[in-house]
């Protein structure tokens, strides 16, 4: 299942099975939402996937220029933030798996890379979480207060969430890390982990559980 959602989902997925009365329930998006978004067209630079790839090549050996390189990625994290957008198809694939979530509750979706959470690649801190409200985006508006939280002036949108999700794959440490180790960058990608929200007022514990087969 790691090459379709990633290894924190399919971990995530095994703690469910595992602790179904001790673990909160919680979906994944695949790489195909991933990859439908990387296929929607940026204005003068083909689809999404092209603008990154153009920005990228030339940068293929260990240690790269890091100046220009923290440029380009920048760059690229503001194509994925600010001009990419999901298609009408996608947007429903994303609410409608949504819909049995509470839509006034927040939402956190968090990173699910193929090059993260494996025995190999850990990647910790290397990519970014972040909570998105389904309300925001199901109303008939785009201007705030938040549905979800009335102290945020503007909308937080799941959407938005997502996309910040899918940017930070473009994190400086996370390229170079990347490319430190060779990966083919044409190989990985990122599925998303969602499940509720749990502000640090609401949290009982936070650590990281490691299993050995040994």
């Amino acid at each position: 299942d790691r090459r379709h959602f990633g290894g924190k989902a399919v971990n995530y997925g095994l703690v469910r099975r595992t602790l179904p009365n001790n673990s909160g329930p919680a979906i994944a998006f695949s790489f195909e939402v991933w990859e439908g978004l990387m296929d929607q067209p940026i204005p003068g630079e083909g689809t999404l996937r092209q603008a990154i790839s153009q920005r990228l090549s030339g940068f293929t050996t260990f240690p790269p220029d890091i100046n220009t390189l923290r440029i380009r990625l920048a760059a690229i994290r503001g194509l994925i933030t600010g001009q990419a957008t999901f298609s009408p198809a996608l947007r429903s694939v994303v609410t409608n798996a949504l819909s049995d979530f509470d839509p006034a509750r927040k939402i956190r979706f968090r990173s699910s890379s193929n090059a993260e959470d494996s025995a190999s690649f850990v990647a910790a801190g290397l990519y970014d979480s972040f909570s998105g409200c389904l309300a925001d985006d199901l109303d008939s508006d785009s201007s705030g207060p938040c549905g979800c939280d009335a102290t945020e002036t503007k909308e937080r949108g799941v959407f938005r969430a997502i996309q910040k999700v899918y940017a930070s794959f473009y994190n400086d440490n996370a390229f170079l890390e990347r490319l430190r180790r060779r990966i083919d960058e044409s190989q990985v990608a990122m599925a998303v982990l969602v499940h509720y929200s749990t502000p640090d007022e609401l949290e009982m514990a936070n650590g990281v559980a490691q299993v050995s087969n040994q």
